[in-house]
């Protein structure tokens, strides 16, 4: 498992931003980087459902039945659908984290977890402040169905989307529920009747019905196998582990499954799939027959879903990963004050054709003009094979690392004329000088964690009363839901040295209670005045973290 590799991508450090910031400081642009970076990572959000089939959580498909890729599918639906368009509330909002133990949310996994919880937890593995839970679900979506069909190109995917802090409405249509009951929670969710046949043959591409859940669906009708056979999960039709045109075929030729266990059970109550496909006498299913035609029209209904979000929530244009982006970048003092400027840099071959050997870059002064011009080391193909299998949903990779001393006045990097960051040398924290206390608990676990915090502020800027507030990002325990509360900590940075053209200051922060379950990454900014620096990743998954390790933090 490749999951440390999420520590590349999540070292942000970004400069000063004209965008308006969320709660936790970060702006839109942050968080369409923070996606790109994992779509860029292969092992890391396409981990758990690659290849289709995998199951990140239970026993292998051919035992439990159990498919990752499906959960993550019907988490957005069922965290959508309870949306009142009108009245501007619910959609994708991950409010589904606090319904899980709903009946409307029946969905047990091989380990006896919901679905929901499962999924969840999945997500929490690359949690990060920039990304919320809900756009975690929506991406998700993403990377399924590029696991699931190589051909099938990147739904529109938006980033933005605030997580609830409560359950939402009731409303997710069941099995059992009538026709007008279902047409209904559509509408309400601003879906047509024919948007609503769409989302469904869509959304039962792959996966299965589970007889745990419903063994009133499940094994009543003798002309269908249980499938995989002794798994006691009824797919929907001959190929659950592709998204593909198979099921609206075999529903309309009457062949393989003829649609799914919700078309063709005996329990005429529970054929939902029947009564839904049928409403419009079939219509909708047949202009869904290709291959083509069904692609787009679910890669549509899908990016309606994923933008049905709360009134006033502004969602970013669609995001796709860019020809170049930096994976991290940081800035840093030498023990001399010389300030150090580094991370990585990544490309894809589908969109700049062949890889340079080396990536070119230059500094820019706030007026434009060049203040020092760059070159890479060697790029580094990144392996593609996860979990035996190649993932290439954006063909090959290249990274690309940098380490350069800059000069006074610099304030962004553009590399290759393309992509551009800002950087911000007015105030940073400074990670060769940080350190984390990871103490043991008694049974060989890491306990509570405090971290020794170190920043540089120009002199220049500084006055001789001068204190630094810093922040600490903590993903927490919040009640009913195992998604992350992100939790901010205040403390207090004061004078200790002068390093160069920079003040030093040094301040000290515990974890602020348990962390969310599965959760890895807490990040830490600091602030003077109206000047606020970039955030710094101040640990991962234990034990590992990007700050130096300390046993004594009065002596480091």
């Amino acid at each position: 498992m490749r999951l440390l590799s999420v520590v590349a991508l999540s070292l942000h450090f970004r400069g000063l931003l004209s965008q308006a910031l969320d709660a936790n400081g970060v702006s839109l642009d942050e968080k369409v980087l923070a996606i790109e970076r994992l779509l860029m990572t292969p092992g890391t959000i396409d981990f758990p459902v690659t290849p289709c089939d995998f199951n990140l959580n239970s026993a292998p498909i051919n035992i439990a039945g159990d498919q990752t890729a499906a959960q993550w599918v019907r988490t957005v639906f069922h965290d959508f659908i309870t949306a009142d368009v009108k009245a501007g509330t619910g959609g994708l909002d991950a409010s589904i984290g606090f319904e899980a133990d709903r009946d409307e949310n029946l969905g047990i996994t091989f380990k006896g977890n919901s679905f929901i919880n499962e999924t969840i937890i999945g997500f929490n593995l690359f949690s990060e402040v920039y990304i919320s839970t809900a756009d975690f679900i929506a991406l998700g979506l993403a990377a399924s169905l590029n696991a699931c069909d190589s051909g099938t190109p990147i739904v529109r995917l938006r980033a933005g989307r605030i997580d609830a802090t409560r359950e939402g409405p009731l409303g997710v249509p069941k099995p059992e529920d009538s026709l007008t009951s279902a047409t209904d929670a559509f509408a309400k969710a601003g879906f047509s009747n024919t948007e609503m046949i769409q989302a469904v043959a869509c959304g039962h591409s792959i996966g299965s019905v589970h007889k745990i859940d419903f063994p009133q669906i499940v094994g009543n009708d003798p002309t269908l196998d249980v499938s995989p056979p002794g798994t006691g999960a009824d797919t929907f039709d001959s190929t659950p582990f592709k998204f593909d045109n198979t099921q609206v075929q075999e529903y309309l030729t009457g062949t393989g499954k003829r649609g799914g266990p919700l078309v063709t059970t005996q329990n005429v109550t529970m054929q939902s799939d029947l009564r839904i496909f049928k409403s419009d006498n079939n219509a909708t299913v047949k202009a869904m027959s290709s291959a083509a035609s069904f692609r787009n029209t679910c890669l549509t209904i899908f990016a309606k879903m994923l933008d049905t979000v709360p009134a006033g929530t502004a969602l970013s244009n669609p995001v796709s990963p860019r020809p170049w982006i930096t994976k991290e970048t940081h800035l840093d003092l030498s023990p001399s004050g010389v300030v150090q400027y580094s991370g990585n840099i990544s490309t894809q071959s589908k969109a700049a054709g062949t890889a340079p050997g080396t990536a070119s870059y230059v500094y820019l002064t706030s007026s434009g003009s060049t203040a020092k011009s760059g070159q890479s080391q060697a790029g580094r193909l990144q392996n593609t094979n996860v979990n035996g299998v190649i993932s290439e949903p954006y063909g090959k990779i290249t990274d690309y690392s940098f380490n350069d001393t800059i000069p006074a006045g610099v304030t962004s990097i553009k590399i290759q004329n393309s992509y551009t960051e800002n950087i911000n040398m007015n105030i940073f924290v400074v990670p060769s000088q940080s350190f984390i206390k990871q103490p043991t608990n008694p049974d060989g676990s890491g306990g509570i964690a405090s971290y020794l915090v170190r920043a540089a502020l120009l002199t220049s800027l500084s006055t001789s009363s001068a204190t630094l507030t810093g922040t600490f990002y903590f993903p927490s325990v919040q009640p009913n839901s195992v998604a992350p509360k992100w939790t901010r900590t205040t403390f207090t940075l004061t004078k200790e040295k002068t390093l160069g053209s920079y003040t030093i200051f040094k301040g000290q922060v515990t974890e602020p209670g348990v962390h969310a379950t599965g959760t890895g990454l807490h990040h830490v900014d600091v602030q003077f005045s109206s000047m606020r620096s970039a955030k710094v990743l101040a640990s991962s998954f234990t034990p590992r973290s990007f700050f130096g390790k300390c046993a004594d933090l009065t002596k480091c």
